[in-house]
Order: C-alpha cells, then structure tokens, then sequence
C-alpha cells in the first residue's frame, strides 16, 4: 500500500483543465487499476491452483483483506473527484456513457464501513475454496479428487456409477456442516453490506453492484417462469425417453451421464496437450485466428486443464490486465464434458483478446452476460464440428447429449437464482427453512429423477454451487446467455460466415455500450419472454429429433 498511495495522491491531486486533461487522467488511473487487477489475478489464480499452499492462501489474503479494501477506499475518492469535475459533461457520450454510468453507481454504494465486511467475506470464500480442493474420495482403489469421480457416472455398469455417486455425495455430506455455516455467515455479512448502504435487503444493491442496468428482479421472476413453462416440460420428456432407453422405471441421479444406447463410455483425450490438440481443430473451423490464439495461450503457459490433489473445483478465464492476457482454468480428468469446458474457456478468452485494444480497463470491463453468451456460443458453434475429431456416431451421440444439457442447465439456473431470490429477500431463516424452499424450487424446475431415500442430499443439492459463495447473484446472466448463444448458433447453423464475423464485431466492442446494444451487434434479441424461450427450446428439440 505505501508503494500504492503515491500514485494514488497523483491522481486524486491532479489538476483537470478541461476534457484533454480528464482524458489523461483516465488514462493512468487505467493503467492503475490495471496493474492492481492483474496482481488480484495472479493471487488469485495461485491460489486456486494450489489451495493446499498456505503461502498462496496468504498471499491471496494478504490482496483481499489488506490491499483491496485500502484500494476501493481511494478508488471511492477518485470516482468523486471524477465525478465532480466540470470536464466530464464534456466527454464524447459515444465512449464514454457506460463509464460515467458505472462510476456513478459505484459512488452511490461505496461505504467506507464495509471494506472490513468484504474482508470478512473474502476469508470466508477462501475457506470454501480450500474445503472443496480439497476433497477425496477413496473409490476403485484409488484417492480420487470429485472431478475425477466424473468418468464413473459414464459407466454402463450402473453398480459402479451408483457407487461412485454415493461416494461423492458421501465426501460432499461430511462437509455441509462447514459449508453452512460459511454460507449463514456470508448472507449475513452481504445483508449489513446492503443496508449500510441504504438498501433494506443485499438484492437490490447487489444488482446495481453487478451493473443490471437492463433487467430487474422482475424480469428474472418472469424468465424463471418461462423456464418452468417452456422448459422443464421438455427436459422431463427427455428424462422420461433417456429411463425407456435405459430400460429403466425411473431415473435416478447416477443415470443422467451414462449413454442411453449401451455405448462405452466417450474417452477423447488423456493429457492436457491432447485436449488442446483436439479443441484447436474445432476452434479453428469456426475461425483459423481464433487457433493461433490457443496456441499462444498454451506457448506462454496460460492454461491449467486437468484435475488434481488440492486444486479449487470448477474452471474459469481470468484477464492478466497488465499483459491484457487471459489464464484459462479446468478441472479434465479425460472426458467430453473436459471439451465442452474447454470450448467455454476459450469462448471468454477471445472475448478479451478481442477487445484488449480498448485504451480504458473500463471499457474492456464488459457486462457478465454478454461474456457468457461469448463462451457458450463458442461451444455451440464448436459442436458443429466435432465430426473432425470424433467418429460421426461420437460425434452424433456429443451433439445430442450436448443440446439436451443445455435444457437442463436452463433449469438448474432458474433454481440458483430462485433460491437466491427466496435467501437475501428473508436473510434469517433457519437451516430447515432453507431445505424446504430449496426443496420446492427443484420440485417447480427439476427433471423426472426418483430421490427415494435421498431426500437429505436432494434437499441439500444448491450447496455444492461455487457461485453461490464466491459470485452471489452470478447465475442468472448464464440463463440470458444461453439464449442469445442459441440464437449465435441458430444464425451461425444458417450462415456461418456471417454469424462468425457478428461474433467478432460485438465482442470487440467489450464494454463500450450498454447491453442490448452489444447483443444487437451480434444480430441476437436481447429477448427473456416466454414466446422467445419456448421458439428456441423448439428449435433445440427439432435438432434432437433431427
């Protein structure tokens, strides 16, 4: 911090003489926040590579809890003076109106008391972190992490998924004491957050927190129930033809992955350097530049794809603002979902490649829902071309079981966001309360799976969600997502030249201009109705049959 306050003092005693010396001003206040964001990621990324490492553990603390609060204190006083400053009426609208509007919002929640909850909040996440990396399982003879467990539920030896299953669920229940306790005492400290700041519950301030300028609560309510209306009766249709196949009266939770035509399981690669291999071919015929930047990535050592001992679940890409470079994060253990992971990534990774020429970090920040619809119309595009890689019947069998998780996940997003909904918007509950909400949700949004005598582990599902911890709020932009990113793919289907290059032209836009503006751009609607839900699910369901 002491290296941090002169540059600091710089700006916040600089004289502005109109927009030539605000611009300036923007710009090494950029070049600021860029160097403090790229030292929060590599922290970050250190420590979720190596969550058994005390010395990573500490020095991410050390960012989280001692840097950042200082940071969003003299970051506060920036916005203010930026704010202030006559010369900012007479920036160009065309650039800089999502700036403005963003630094204005942050002015209105910043309250100095709450750097020390947020440091609160980050230890506590770090602890969810560390408890998750660090599950295994003994199983098969071996000490599994949960991601390596993935392969078994692809079994046609349903004694071994089933066992498998259990021993997750086994490893997973001896936590949720813990994992309760770490989520109690986060709604609690993002409610006092809230109302510090004047908000009677953390939901509102949390949306303006993530900048939904274009949707509110209401709207999510109303795509939740186009889900529950246009959705779910789909997936508890697909459900019901996967038990036929299967032989089966019921599905039960270890018989979704498995293949319903008694096919062995799908193992498309072994090492991290043959799932690059076999993701670069698929990349590369949806756009050949969008190759040469994997392999970069993977020259400069930027990506951590396959699954260990003491390694954070889940994956993600995270931006190295310094070197305007992004880090790709995976959890593979040799199965197809690795690709489709893998695909996500690279989606969110050309996304920033695309737009790191923006001279302001601001204008490179984009909203979290048109990064979403980057990743997951990378993977609809990608699975047009697995034929390349797969035999057609691999291939075949990918491409249906891709399209109908897309339906699922639709389901499962309504219910974390429900369940969000129904946590922050009554914050003291007890546990039981929680379970019964949780409970109703899945009734309204889940598939025709039979939990007899599972009923603790059905009730207790939404806990193994990372995002409900680390990102509250977060799930819902997945749900806006996928329905633009099939619209990319119903466009890229009819014509891919032109789907491509829409593609590239609204994700270089980055953060440049509001929401609806960036999905036009890519010749999608930025549409959550129900009439738009049930025509994509329709044209989702003519793929299957076809």
């Amino acid at each position: 911090m002491a290296a941090l306050d002169p540059l600091f003092d710089d700006l916040a005693g600089r004289r502005i003489d109109g927009r030539a010396d605000l611009e300036r001003w923007l710009l090494d206040e950029s070049e600021l926040s860029a160097r403090i964001a790229a030292e929060q990621a590599r922290r970050y990324v250190a420590m979720t590579r190596h969550t058994d490492d005390p010395s990573a553990r500490s020095a991410y603390l050390a960012m989280e809890q001692q840097v950042m609060p200082h940071v969003k204190v003299r970051a506060d006083e920036l916005d203010r003076k930026f704010l202030a400053t006559p010369a900012v009426h007479e920036l160009p609208e065309q650039k800089y109106l999502v700036v403005v509007r963003r630094r204005r919002t942050a002015a209105a929640l910043f309250r100095a008391e709450n750097t020390a909850l947020q440091r609160k909040e980050a230890e506590l996440q770090t602890r969810q972190q560390g408890l998750m990396g660090g599950v295994q399982v003994q199983f098969d003879g071996k000490s599994l992490t949960l991601q390596q467990l993935g392969p078994y539920f692809e079994s046609q030896d349903r004694t071994l998924r089933e066992g498998a299953w259990r021993g997750a669920l086994g490893a997973r229940r001896g936590l949720w004491p813990e994992l309760e306790e770490i989520y109690d005492q986060l709604v609690s400290l993002r409610t006092e957050i809230a109302r510090n700041a004047g908000f009677p519950t953390f939901t509102p301030w949390r949306f303006q927190d993530l900048g939904r300028y274009d949707y509110d609560e209401a709207t999510c309510r109303n795509l939740h129930d186009a889900i529950a209306e246009c959705v779910v009766p789909a997936v508890r249709e697909l459900d019901r033809a996967r038990a036929r196949r299967l032989g089966l009266p019921k599905l039960r939770p270890w018989d979704l992955e498995v293949d319903p035509e008694g096919r062995p399981p799908l193992r498309p690669f072994a090492t991290e350097p043959e799932l690059v291999a076999l993701c670069r071919r698929t990349i590369a015929a949806v756009d050949p530049e969008f190759a040469t930047w994997l392999d970069e990535l993977q020259r400069r050592g930027l990506l951590d794809l396959m699954s260990r001992k003491g390694k954070a679940p889940g994956g993600y890409q995270y931006q190295l603002e310094d070197e305007r470079a992004p880090f790709i994060f995976a959890n593979g253990v040799g199965v197809h979902h690795d690709v489709q992971t893998l695909l996500h990534e690279c989606g969110h990774a050309f996304h920033s490649l695309l737009c790191r020429d923006h001279d302001l970090l601001a204008l490179r920040d984009y909203p979290i829902e048109i990064a979403e619809t980057a990743s997951m119309s990378m993977e609809l595009m990608g699975l047009e071309h697995l034929g390349l890689v797969y035999s057609a019947d691999d291939a075949t069998r990918v491409y249906k079981k891709h399209l109908e998780g897309v339906l699922r996940t639709l389901t499962w997003i309504a219910s974390i966001d429900a369940i969000q909904h129904w946590v922050y918007g009554r914050p003291v509950h007890t546990h039981d309360e929680r379970r019964v909400a949780w409970c109703d949700i899945r009734r309204r949004f889940g598939g025709d799976v039979d939990w007899t005598g599972l009923e603790d582990a059905y009730a207790m599902q939404w806990i193994a969600q990372t995002h409900l911890f680390n990102h509250a709020f977060y799930y819902i932009e997945y749900g806006i997502a996928q329905l633009a990113a099939l619209q990319q793919w119903r466009n890229y289907r009819r014509d891919p030249a032109r789907a491509v290059a829409a593609y590239r032209r609204a994700l270089a836009m980055g953060g440049t201009r509001p929401l609806p503006e960036l999905f036009a751009a890519m010749e999608v609607k930025f549409d959550l109705s129900a009439a738009n839900v049930r025509e994509l699910v329709d044209f989702v369901m003519e793929r299957l049959q076809a």
